[in-house]
């Protein structure tokens, strides 16, 4: 395939780069443009996605904004050392580009129903010890949810597919937090389908609202048609976060305590979603009563899914939990 220079970055104009164009980093690399993945506009420029290649092998190349690239390029040297956790193995500063391994699928398109429960354990303990290293750095992600914990397919002897490779990856809306920092706050953070309570009240964001990866039956359980075409779904989502990990009365304490009392409008919101359970009579159903559920796997969610951010366990903490030693 012929290819050809690059024109001005896509990263300060609103045009993609085409097909068999050429771009080149400080270090000699040449990566030829294959595909545009994705493309998408922030403002007045146009940030894109492409799969390209370089001898053969295949990787990932992704417009950064220009005022992000530094800080963005810093936090990553942070856990540049983490096998998953997915981090730049090139750059062009000139064009604000990043260049990172091409991994060729997503735990979204993964159909989880259909590899064995062994499998689903060691990637779900593969993304946790990505997150436990994260976090480790003091790294607040803030966007967790099954597109960003990525992978590569192969096919096993016996004919089933396998994986290997799983690594957390976008971490360019990541922030670092200084060891005495409160958290990130005023912030609505992350994909609505996957927030945790404290980014949906935008208070006080630290590590823990990089909530477990939580599918039952290969269903998200925040999700609905209603509410992805809802202008706003918050309510039906708040609804099912008070009926599935509302466990008991205590955590529920602790979600008031982290929100500074029952005046605050946030908490004055779940008490109130909390109350139509019973003037609708219709039951909660939290998570730790479901059933039939792998009583181990039950208690693990359960400790990573509290309501209030205080009583959850880390990541670190929850790789040591029985269920992976099952």
């Amino acid at each position: 395939m012929s290819s050809t220079a690059a024109p001005p970055s896509t990263a300060t104009s609103q045009q993609p780069l085409t097909r068999g164009t050429q771009v080149t980093s400080p270090s000699g690399r040449s990566y030829i443009i294959d595909e545009i993945i994705y493309q998408r506009s922030r403002g007045s420029l146009l940030c894109c996605l492409y799969r390209a290649s370089h001898e053969g092998k295949q990787y990932v190349l992704k417009d950064i904004l220009p005022g992000d690239f530094q800080y963005i390029q810093e936090l990553q040297k942070l856990i540049d050392g983490s096998a998953h956790v997915r981090t730049l193995v090139d750059s062009i500063p000139d064009r604000y580009m990043f260049i990172y391994p091409f991994l060729d699928t997503n735990l979204q398109l993964v159909e989880t129903t259909a590899i064995p429960p062994s499998v689903k354990k060691n990637i779900l303990r593969d993304a946790l010890a990505g997150l436990a290293d994260l976090h480790d750095k003091g790294v607040y992600h803030t966007d967790i949810k099954p597109a960003n914990i990525m992978m590569d397919s192969f096919k096993q002897s016996d004919g089933t597919i396998g994986f290997k490779n799983v690594q957390i990856t976008d971490l360019e809306d990541a922030v670092v937090l200084p060891p005495d920092s409160q958290g990130l706050g005023k912030r609505l953070s992350g994909n609505q389908f996957w927030r945790s309570p404290e980014a949906w009240a935008r208070a006080a964001q630290h590590t823990p609202a990089d909530n477990l990866l939580f599918r039952h039956r290969d269903r998200m359980v925040f999700f609905s048609d209603e509410a992805n075409e809802a202008e706003d779904p918050s309510d039906m989502i708040l609804r099912l976060h008070v009926s599935h990990f509302v466990n008991d009365l205590d955590d529920f304490g602790g979600f008031v305590e982290y929100h500074r009392g029952e005046q605050n409008p946030f908490v004055q919101r779940f008490i109130g979603l909390l109350s139509t359970f019973n003037s609708e009579d219709k039951k909660r159903a939290p998570f730790s009563r479901w059933h039939p559920v792998d009583p181990q796997f039950k208690d693990l969610v359960s400790k990573m899914t509290c309501l209030s951010p205080l009583r959850r366990i880390t990541a670190r903490e929850a790789l040591q939990h029985p269920w992976f030693s099952e």
